[in-house]
């Protein structure tokens, strides 16, 4: 009520000029009148007590809707309340307004009393499709924020129907919950909630394009006695990194440079060394937390013969550096078996040997 009365103010405020005076003649109909009042007696006196009220209740209704018209107006619309307008969600948008080339149709209350603007447009985005266990969420990208009808830089994320969220299960055969980067969607329908989740109509989809890789073929270096050798700068690299064991040290080796050390390592057993180069980047599962359980893995692991180490096998065979975009590579010790060492960039951007890098 406090609000109302707040509204009805300042409306009256803007209606009641300063200038608003009365003039001489209108006084004196005002004094004749109160004279005649007087002279008839109280029997009467209700008639224009009724019609006081009677003006009175008009007026709080004529302010009121005032009011209404300065704050929310409301409509029943297909079960739903549709509002007309509102000054701080969309601030000076009305329907038939276009923003980001999208139409707004309108404002709706749901029956929780949530928010929503109603848009009409249509658009390609691109971003992450999340499958969780309970919904489909998309990412979209910086870029694709822009095409979207948002207002002051928010960063939201969408969501869909049943019907298309069944869709985009069966399209990436999303049975249990993961995530794919990359996909591009087309939308023709959008609701913008006061929240962070927006709900989007899907028109199309593209599956994401299967990344480009380029392997490159290489050789391990090997002395007179088949051991591994590290030739320079390379060698160099590697002193450095067993005393310091600074990730920078690494920065700008490629993935099979960082396989070589790796291998190096084994080759004379430098156990700490090897331990350094797995990626150690916070968030990161690590089978082994510390040094001393991959070194006590190592000591009870069981022997097993020469010929089928690790080492021995990629000695004499063809490898290639194969790098999956920008973030993630393997080096092919088997093109037959599909045998190979996985590698990828921590957060630094400098490639580092996975935990369990045999595939």
């Amino acid at each position: 009520m406090a609000d109302l009365n707040h509204e009805v103010k300042k409306v009256l405020n803007a209606a009641w000029t300063k200038d608003s005076v009365f003039t001489e003649d209108e006084k004196q109909i005002v004094r004749n009148r109160i004279g005649t009042s007087a002279v008839k007696g109280r029997k009467k006196d209700y008639v224009p007590m009724l019609l006081s009220a009677a003006a009175a209740a008009g007026f709080v209704l004529l302010i009121g809707g005032i009011a209404g018209i300065q704050t929310d107006v409301f409509t029943k619309q297909n079960g739903q309340e549709t509002v007309i307008s509102d000054k701080d969600f969309y601030p000076g948008l009305t329907e038939g307004d276009m923003l980001n080339n999208w139409k707004l149709n309108g404002f709706e209350k749901d029956s929780y009393g949530h928010l929503s603007a109603v848009f009409t447009g249509k658009e390609e985005v691109t971003g992450t499709l999340d499958f969780r266990e309970e919904n489909v969420y998309f990412l979209p990208d910086r870029d694709s924020l822009k095409l979207l009808p948002l207002m002051d830089g928010k960063n939201i994320k969408m969501t869909f129907n049943e019907t298309d969220q069944e869709m985009l299960k069966k399209v990436f055969g999303a049975a249990a919950p993961i995530k794919a980067e990359g996909v591009s969607i087309i939308i023709g329908g959008y609701r913008a909630a006061e929240g962070s989740v927006h709900l989007a109509e899907v028109l199309e989809v593209a599956a994401p394009k299967e990344p480009e890789s380029k392997a490159v073929p290489f050789q391990l270096p090997l002395n007179n006695n088949a051991e591994l050798v590290l030739r320079e700068p390379l060698n160099h690299v590697y002193k450095e990194f067993s005393l310091r064991g600074t990730d920078e040290i690494l920065r700008g080796l490629s993935p099979a440079e960082v396989f070589q050390l790796y291998l190096f390592a084994e080759e004379i057993e430098d156990y700490y060394t090897q331990y350094a180069l797995f990626n150690h980047d916070p968030g990161i599962e690590k089978p082994f937390p510390t040094l001393n359980h991959y070194l006590n893995a190592i000591s009870e692991s069981p022997s097993i013969p020469e010929e089928q180490t690790l080492l021995h096998r990629v000695k004499n065979t063809r490898l290639e550096e194969v790098i999956i975009e920008d973030f993630s590579a393997y080096i092919s010790i088997s093109e037959e078996d599909g045998f190979g060492f996985g590698l990828s960039k921590n957060s630094e951007g400098i490639w580092k040997v996975n935990w369990m890098p045999i595939q």
